[in-house]
Parts: C-alpha cells; structure tokens; sequence
C-alpha cells in the first residue's frame, strides 16, 4: 500500500451527499484501534507518541524525538514491509507500534519478520553490527492474542541452558486491549477503545481526537483519507487473490509435469491455459 498523503487538503464535499454523510459516519466512529485513524492521530505528535510509550514502558522519562507514518521498508529479496507508526526516542532506540483489532495480523511471526525489516534499514557492507539501534515491536492488539490473561507482554530471547537473557537488544511487546483496568495502562486501553473524546481519561490524547473529528477541514481530510485507504485495501485484495491464482496453476502445472512427464507447454494445454498466457507461466516454473 502507497502511503496516504495526510497533508492533502481536498475540496470539501457537499455536505448532504450521502456517501459523505457515511464517511462522516466512519470517521466519527473511529478510535485509536483502527490503524488509518491511528496513523493519522499520530503523524508528526511527538507528545501524543511520548504519553503512550511512557505508559506502555512504564516510564516517565523517554523524550520522543520522531515519528514517522506509514513508514516503508522495502525488501529486493522478497516481502517489504509498512509499518504504522515508527518512533524514535532521546537514546535512539526504536519502537514501531502496530494497532491490531484481528488477532491474524498480531501473528508471533510477524513480530519477528518486523524485527528484522527494522534492522534492514541500518547496516550497509562494512558496517559494525554494535551500530544496530535497540529496537521494540509494540502490538497494541484488541482481544488478548497470546492468551494468558496478562495485560501486556514482554518477549525477549533468552540462553535455554542457562536461563538467562540473550541480550540482542531486539524486544517485542504485546499490549492486551482487553485490559480496561483502573492502572494507567488498562486507561489508555480504555482510551484507545473510545471514540468520543468527551469520555477520554487523557486531556492530551481527547483534545487530539476532538481536533481531528470536529474540524470542517480535518473530517474533510479523514475522509478522503478513508476513502482512498478503502480503495487500496480493495486493490491489495484483489492482487492477493490474483498472485493466489496464479500460484495454484503453477502447482498444477508443476504437479501435471512430475506425474506425467509431461512438457509445460502440454500440462497448460491438458489445464485449459490460454496460449497467449503459456510465457507468463512458463517464465515462473
């Protein structure tokens, strides 16, 4: 997905068209769970950031220093990756925050492969690997994902043998949205779940999210924003379906030629492949 241009300032639409009275819907029932308000609620806030990573760190004293959204990471070897919001603090340590209300997309490996696209950036040939940034990959997830009833968890790697830590200085972190608790951390879920900032226990955070839902000027911008985020999603879908597609004619393909001896060029005949299609398969096998 292209990153979404949060600075655009597009016309406003008329105010008694429907399908602008449904995004108007949208964006006021937004929270800070939904990713695309999330991204956009933190662009450029060192102060919104710096509030919820002192809560989730247990701090008073990290200083954000830069936020970044829908920040890419490009792969040449394979899968890139897009992360929601990157965060900076005074030591140079990195955070990358991931809001997630489907339990898939919080998945343990993905963890891991986030982990390692935030390396990515960092070392060029010939560099030391003492210049890697100590890094944290922060889910905030709806439903507890892990599933010990705890409201947040802290992974790190670990010596089996000798029951100590193993310290690479690469830390994920799962926060349970379902904590609603009276502490500090359970409040801030209360707030990430809230969609009126009336009700909101942080002034910082409430006067952000009245901002961004009162404004003509910034409901306009969120959404068009949703708008062209629904599109993408919609064009990523079917993308997806069609490299699936492709993938299980290429299984049937390789399957035919295995088990028949078969040359490509007869399996794709004997499945039904258009001719005009035999080099697009035929360049993949």
């Amino acid at each position: 997905m292209k990153t979404i241009n949060n600075n655009a300032n597009p016309p406003l639409l008329p105010k008694d068209d429907a399908h602008w009275q449904r995004l108007i819907a949208k964006v006021q029932a937004m929270t800070l769970m939904d990713d695309i308000f999330f991204n956009c609620f933190m662009e450029d806030d060192t102060a919104a950031m710096q509030y919820v990573l002192n809560i989730i760190m247990e701090r008073h004293d990290l200083k954000v220093i830069s936020v970044k959204t829908q920040y890419a990471v490009p792969n040449i070897y394979g899968r890139g990756v897009r992360f929601d919001v990157l965060a900076i603090d005074q030591y140079g340590r990195e955070y990358n925050f991931e809001v997630q209300n489907v339990s898939s997309g919080a998945a343990p490996k993905r963890a891991r492969y986030n982990i390692d696209m935030l390396d990515l950036r960092h070392l060029k040939a010939g560099d030391d690997f003492d210049d890697l940034p100590e890094t944290y990959v922060i889910f905030i997830t709806a439903k507890d994902v892990l599933g010990y009833g705890l409201p947040i968890y802290h992974i790190d790697r670990h010596i089996n043998e000798l029951g100590i830590k193993f310290d690479d200085m690469a830390h994920i972190i799962y926060v349970n949205g379902e904590n609603t608790s009276a502490t500090p951390l359970g409040m801030l879920m209360q707030d990430f779940q809230n969609a009126d900032p009336a009700k909101m226990h942080s002034k910082l955070l409430a006067d952000k999210m009245k901002h961004l839902k009162s404004l003509d000027e910034e409901v306009c911008k969120m959404c068009n924003i949703v708008e062209e985020y629904v599109a993408e999603r919609l064009a990523e879908a079917k993308a997806e379906a069609k490299a699936e597609a492709t993938n299980n004619t290429l299984n049937s393909i390789k399957n035919l030629m295995k088990n028949t001896h078969w040359s490509a060029e007869k399996a794709m005949e004997a499945i039904g492949i258009p001719k005009s299609d035999y080099t697009q398969y035929l360049a993949l096998l």
